[in-house]
């Protein structure tokens, strides 16, 4: 099928093709659901690439680009996904899907001009500490795509791949019409407690009571039942992602959803189990076994289902940029309308919306009712109750009114002589000021705690201070945390807070942190001198020599390449499908899958672990063909 750009793709391949002529870099920003692994295969076709490096961070990501890119170039040139197994013969490959991972520990096997154009997805994780030197080693032009170039660190990724040639936002894609018909509805229906916000109304805009956004949600919104959502959502005979709240939440409310399963990073025991398991999900519900997925986070990135027709969202996102990565999920080309239903009772979340709302108007996007929340035009449809004018008007008001920072209330506050938290609310002498909440505690999501909100104590300035005092302490995690962090008086109830540069539990309570690729094990066990996999695991245990080793990296690590590979041997050749070896196997008249793995090496082309050689390996019976009983 012939790819028929729209106009803003050839207006990106063209401006992209131009730029890397001149300035060897391009920086391609679409929103979700715009093209972008498609415009970037149209650039390195127009572009007349003959090798072509596709580097993403995720596994999910490369499969579906594989599929986009045989799209443009059909199946004439050769394509190869990189994973560490075969490193001479990808080599041979004109195009190359590679996840970072495995690239950057194999770098030095590879010519720095053996590329002739890099494209990287995804492209706001290239400033990664290990991504970036990936990046920068090839020395040919690089193409940057992505969605949201901006990232929360604030390292800017225009230092790699240049100034944005084109940049349409989600926003301006939505009021042009570029994506499936969004129907959004912010549910409220039995959720909404109308009366109580009648009063609120009487107490901020008449008597002028100063309340909190989060004493405004909690007074005013009402959590629906499961049930009830569940009920809605059944309502809707399409397939669906439901956004979640965390993971136990995901397993809980699957349990009130027909046709449903969960997908999430703690989906198997290990990281290999989970991706087999998460992959599986998603071919599912691609094909129609499941209808219904509920998702925490890992949805975001990378994953495409084309046919999706219903989003739910029961999860507060952390930033606009989750938000519109979450909501492109459902404006993907094959549905001609996307609905959206949005069951989050969070002030936070209307404000979202609104500005969402007047920023398409901007674009000239759409028509107002008469409630100037609501707005509708070719591909959009906004739909909000009546009753978010009126939060939206107190909201407005609060948080115009105080300091919009806990450091400058804290600074107020020490200047009006108040000591503690009871004085500042029996006498009410925050009053003064009338730009001081009534509850600073609430106020403020990051509140830092009395002690350091007051003036009383000072906290450890650093994360390498405050560490100190927390293994001193002997905490070993947030949990502990939270019990005993009042022994030392300077330690911060909420420490991924309070320091912006925040390693991590596992190392801020001083524990060793496992490797984060099996490349970087895999290099740490060559090095103490490991030459087997029973020496690895056997008697002597020597991963313990090094406490950042896993104890089993093969279920640890989801693209573990075989311990040959591992330990630094070069792979054994086998055979390159499941398919071929499945049909030497019944020629051998395996029975079982024992009696495999006792006689594989009749034949030196069958793996010895065919079950995690492939990744669609079928499952024993298929393989062997016929019914198992024992497997290993």
């Amino acid at each position: 099928m012939e790819i028929v750009p729209r106009e803003y793709q050839k207006n990106a391949v063209n401006l992209a093709v131009k730029t890397l002529k001149e300035t060897s870099r391009a920086l391609v920003v679409l929103a979700t659901g715009l093209g972008k692994t498609i415009t970037s295969a149209l650039i390195a076709k127009k572009r007349k690439a003959r090798q072509i490096l596709f580097l993403a961070h995720n596994n999910f990501i490369l499969d579906n680009s594989v599929r986009e890119y045989r799209k443009v170039f059909g199946d004439k040139p050769g394509f190869a996904t990189y994973n560490g197994l075969s490193r001479d013969s990808v080599k041979d490959a004109n195009i190359v899907f590679a996840s970072f991972q495995s690239m950057g520990i194999y770098l030095k096997d590879w010519r720095q001009d053996h590329f002739d154009l890099m494209v990287v997805d995804e492209s706001h994780h290239s400033q990664a500490p290990t991504y970036r030197p990936v990046v920068e080693y090839f020395k040919c032009p690089r193409i940057g795509i992505t969605a949201t170039p901006n990232r929360s660190d604030l390292l800017d990724i225009r230092e790699l791949f240049g100034h944005e040639v084109i940049d349409v936002t989600l926003e301006e894609a939505i009021a042009k019409g570029w994506l499936p018909r969004i129907e959004y509805h912010l549910v409220t229906d039995d959720g909404f407690d109308e009366k109580e916000l009648q009063k609120i109304a009487k107490e901020v805009l008449v008597d002028h009571r100063r309340i909190s956004l989060d004493e405004l949600n909690r007074r005013v919104f009402v959590r629906a039942r499961d049930q009830k959502i569940a009920d809605i959502i059944h309502g809707y005979d399409e397939k669906t992602v439901v956004f979640c709240r965390n993971i136990p939440h995901a397993n809980n409310f699957c349990q009130f959803l027909r046709l449903a399963d969960t997908f999430h990073s703690k989906k198997g025991k290990y990281q290999a189990d989970t991706w087999k398991k998460n992959r599986a999900v998603l071919e599912n519900l691609r094909n129609g076994l499941l209808l219904r997925v509920l998702a925490v986070n890992a949805f975001n990135e990378g994953v495409d289902v084309p046919t999706l027709g219903l989003l739910v969202f029961l999860r507060v996102t952390d930033t606009e940029n989750v938000f519109h990565q979450q909501l492109g999920r459902g404006c993907r080309p094959g549905k001609d309308k996307i609905i959206v239903l949005d069951f989050v009772g969070n002030v936070e979340r209307v404000m979202m919306l609104r500005k969402m709302v007047e920023t398409i108007r901007g674009h000239g996007g759409g028509s107002i009712d008469q409630n100037p929340l609501n707005l509708s035009g070719k591909g959009f449809e906004f739909t909000f109750s009546d009753q978010l004018v009126d939060l939206m008007k107190i909201a407005r008001r609060i948080t115009s009114d105080f300091y919009p920072t806990w450091q400058e209330a804290s600074e107020a506050t020490i200047r009006l002589g108040i000591k503690d938290g009871k004085e500042y609310r029996e006498h009410r002498i925050y009053l003064k000021d009338p730009r001081l909440p009534s509850q600073p505690w609430s106020f403020y999501s990051d509140f830092p705690g009395n002690h350091i909100f007051f003036g009383k104590i000072g906290k450890y300035p650093t994360w390498q201070e405050a560490r100190k005092a927390v293994i001193r302490l002997g905490i070993k995690n947030s949990s502990d945390h939270k019990k005993r962090y009042g022994k030392d008086g300077r330690l911060p109830a909420s420490p991924s807070q309070l320091y912006q540069d925040f390693p991590g539990w596992r190392k801020f309570c001083g524990l060793v942190e496992i490797y984060p690729t099996w490349q970087e094990a895999g290099i740490a066990a060559k090095n103490l001198g490991i030459k087997s996999s029973s020496e690895y695991l056997g008697a002597g245990k020597r991963y313990k020599e090094d406490p950042r080793l896993p104890s089993q990296p093969r279920n640890f690590y989801s693209d573990f390449p075989g311990w040959t590979i591992f330990l630094g041997g070069e792979p054994r050749r086998q055979y390159r499908t499941w398919q071929m070896a499945s049909k030497v196997a019944r020629a051998l008249k395996f029975k079982t899958s024992t009696e495999y793995k006792k006689r594989y090496k009749e034949d030196p082309l069958l793996p010895s672990s065919p079950h995690t050689t492939y990744k669609d390996f079928p499952g024993w019976v298929v393989f062997l063909g016929k019914r198992t009983r024992k497997s290993f």
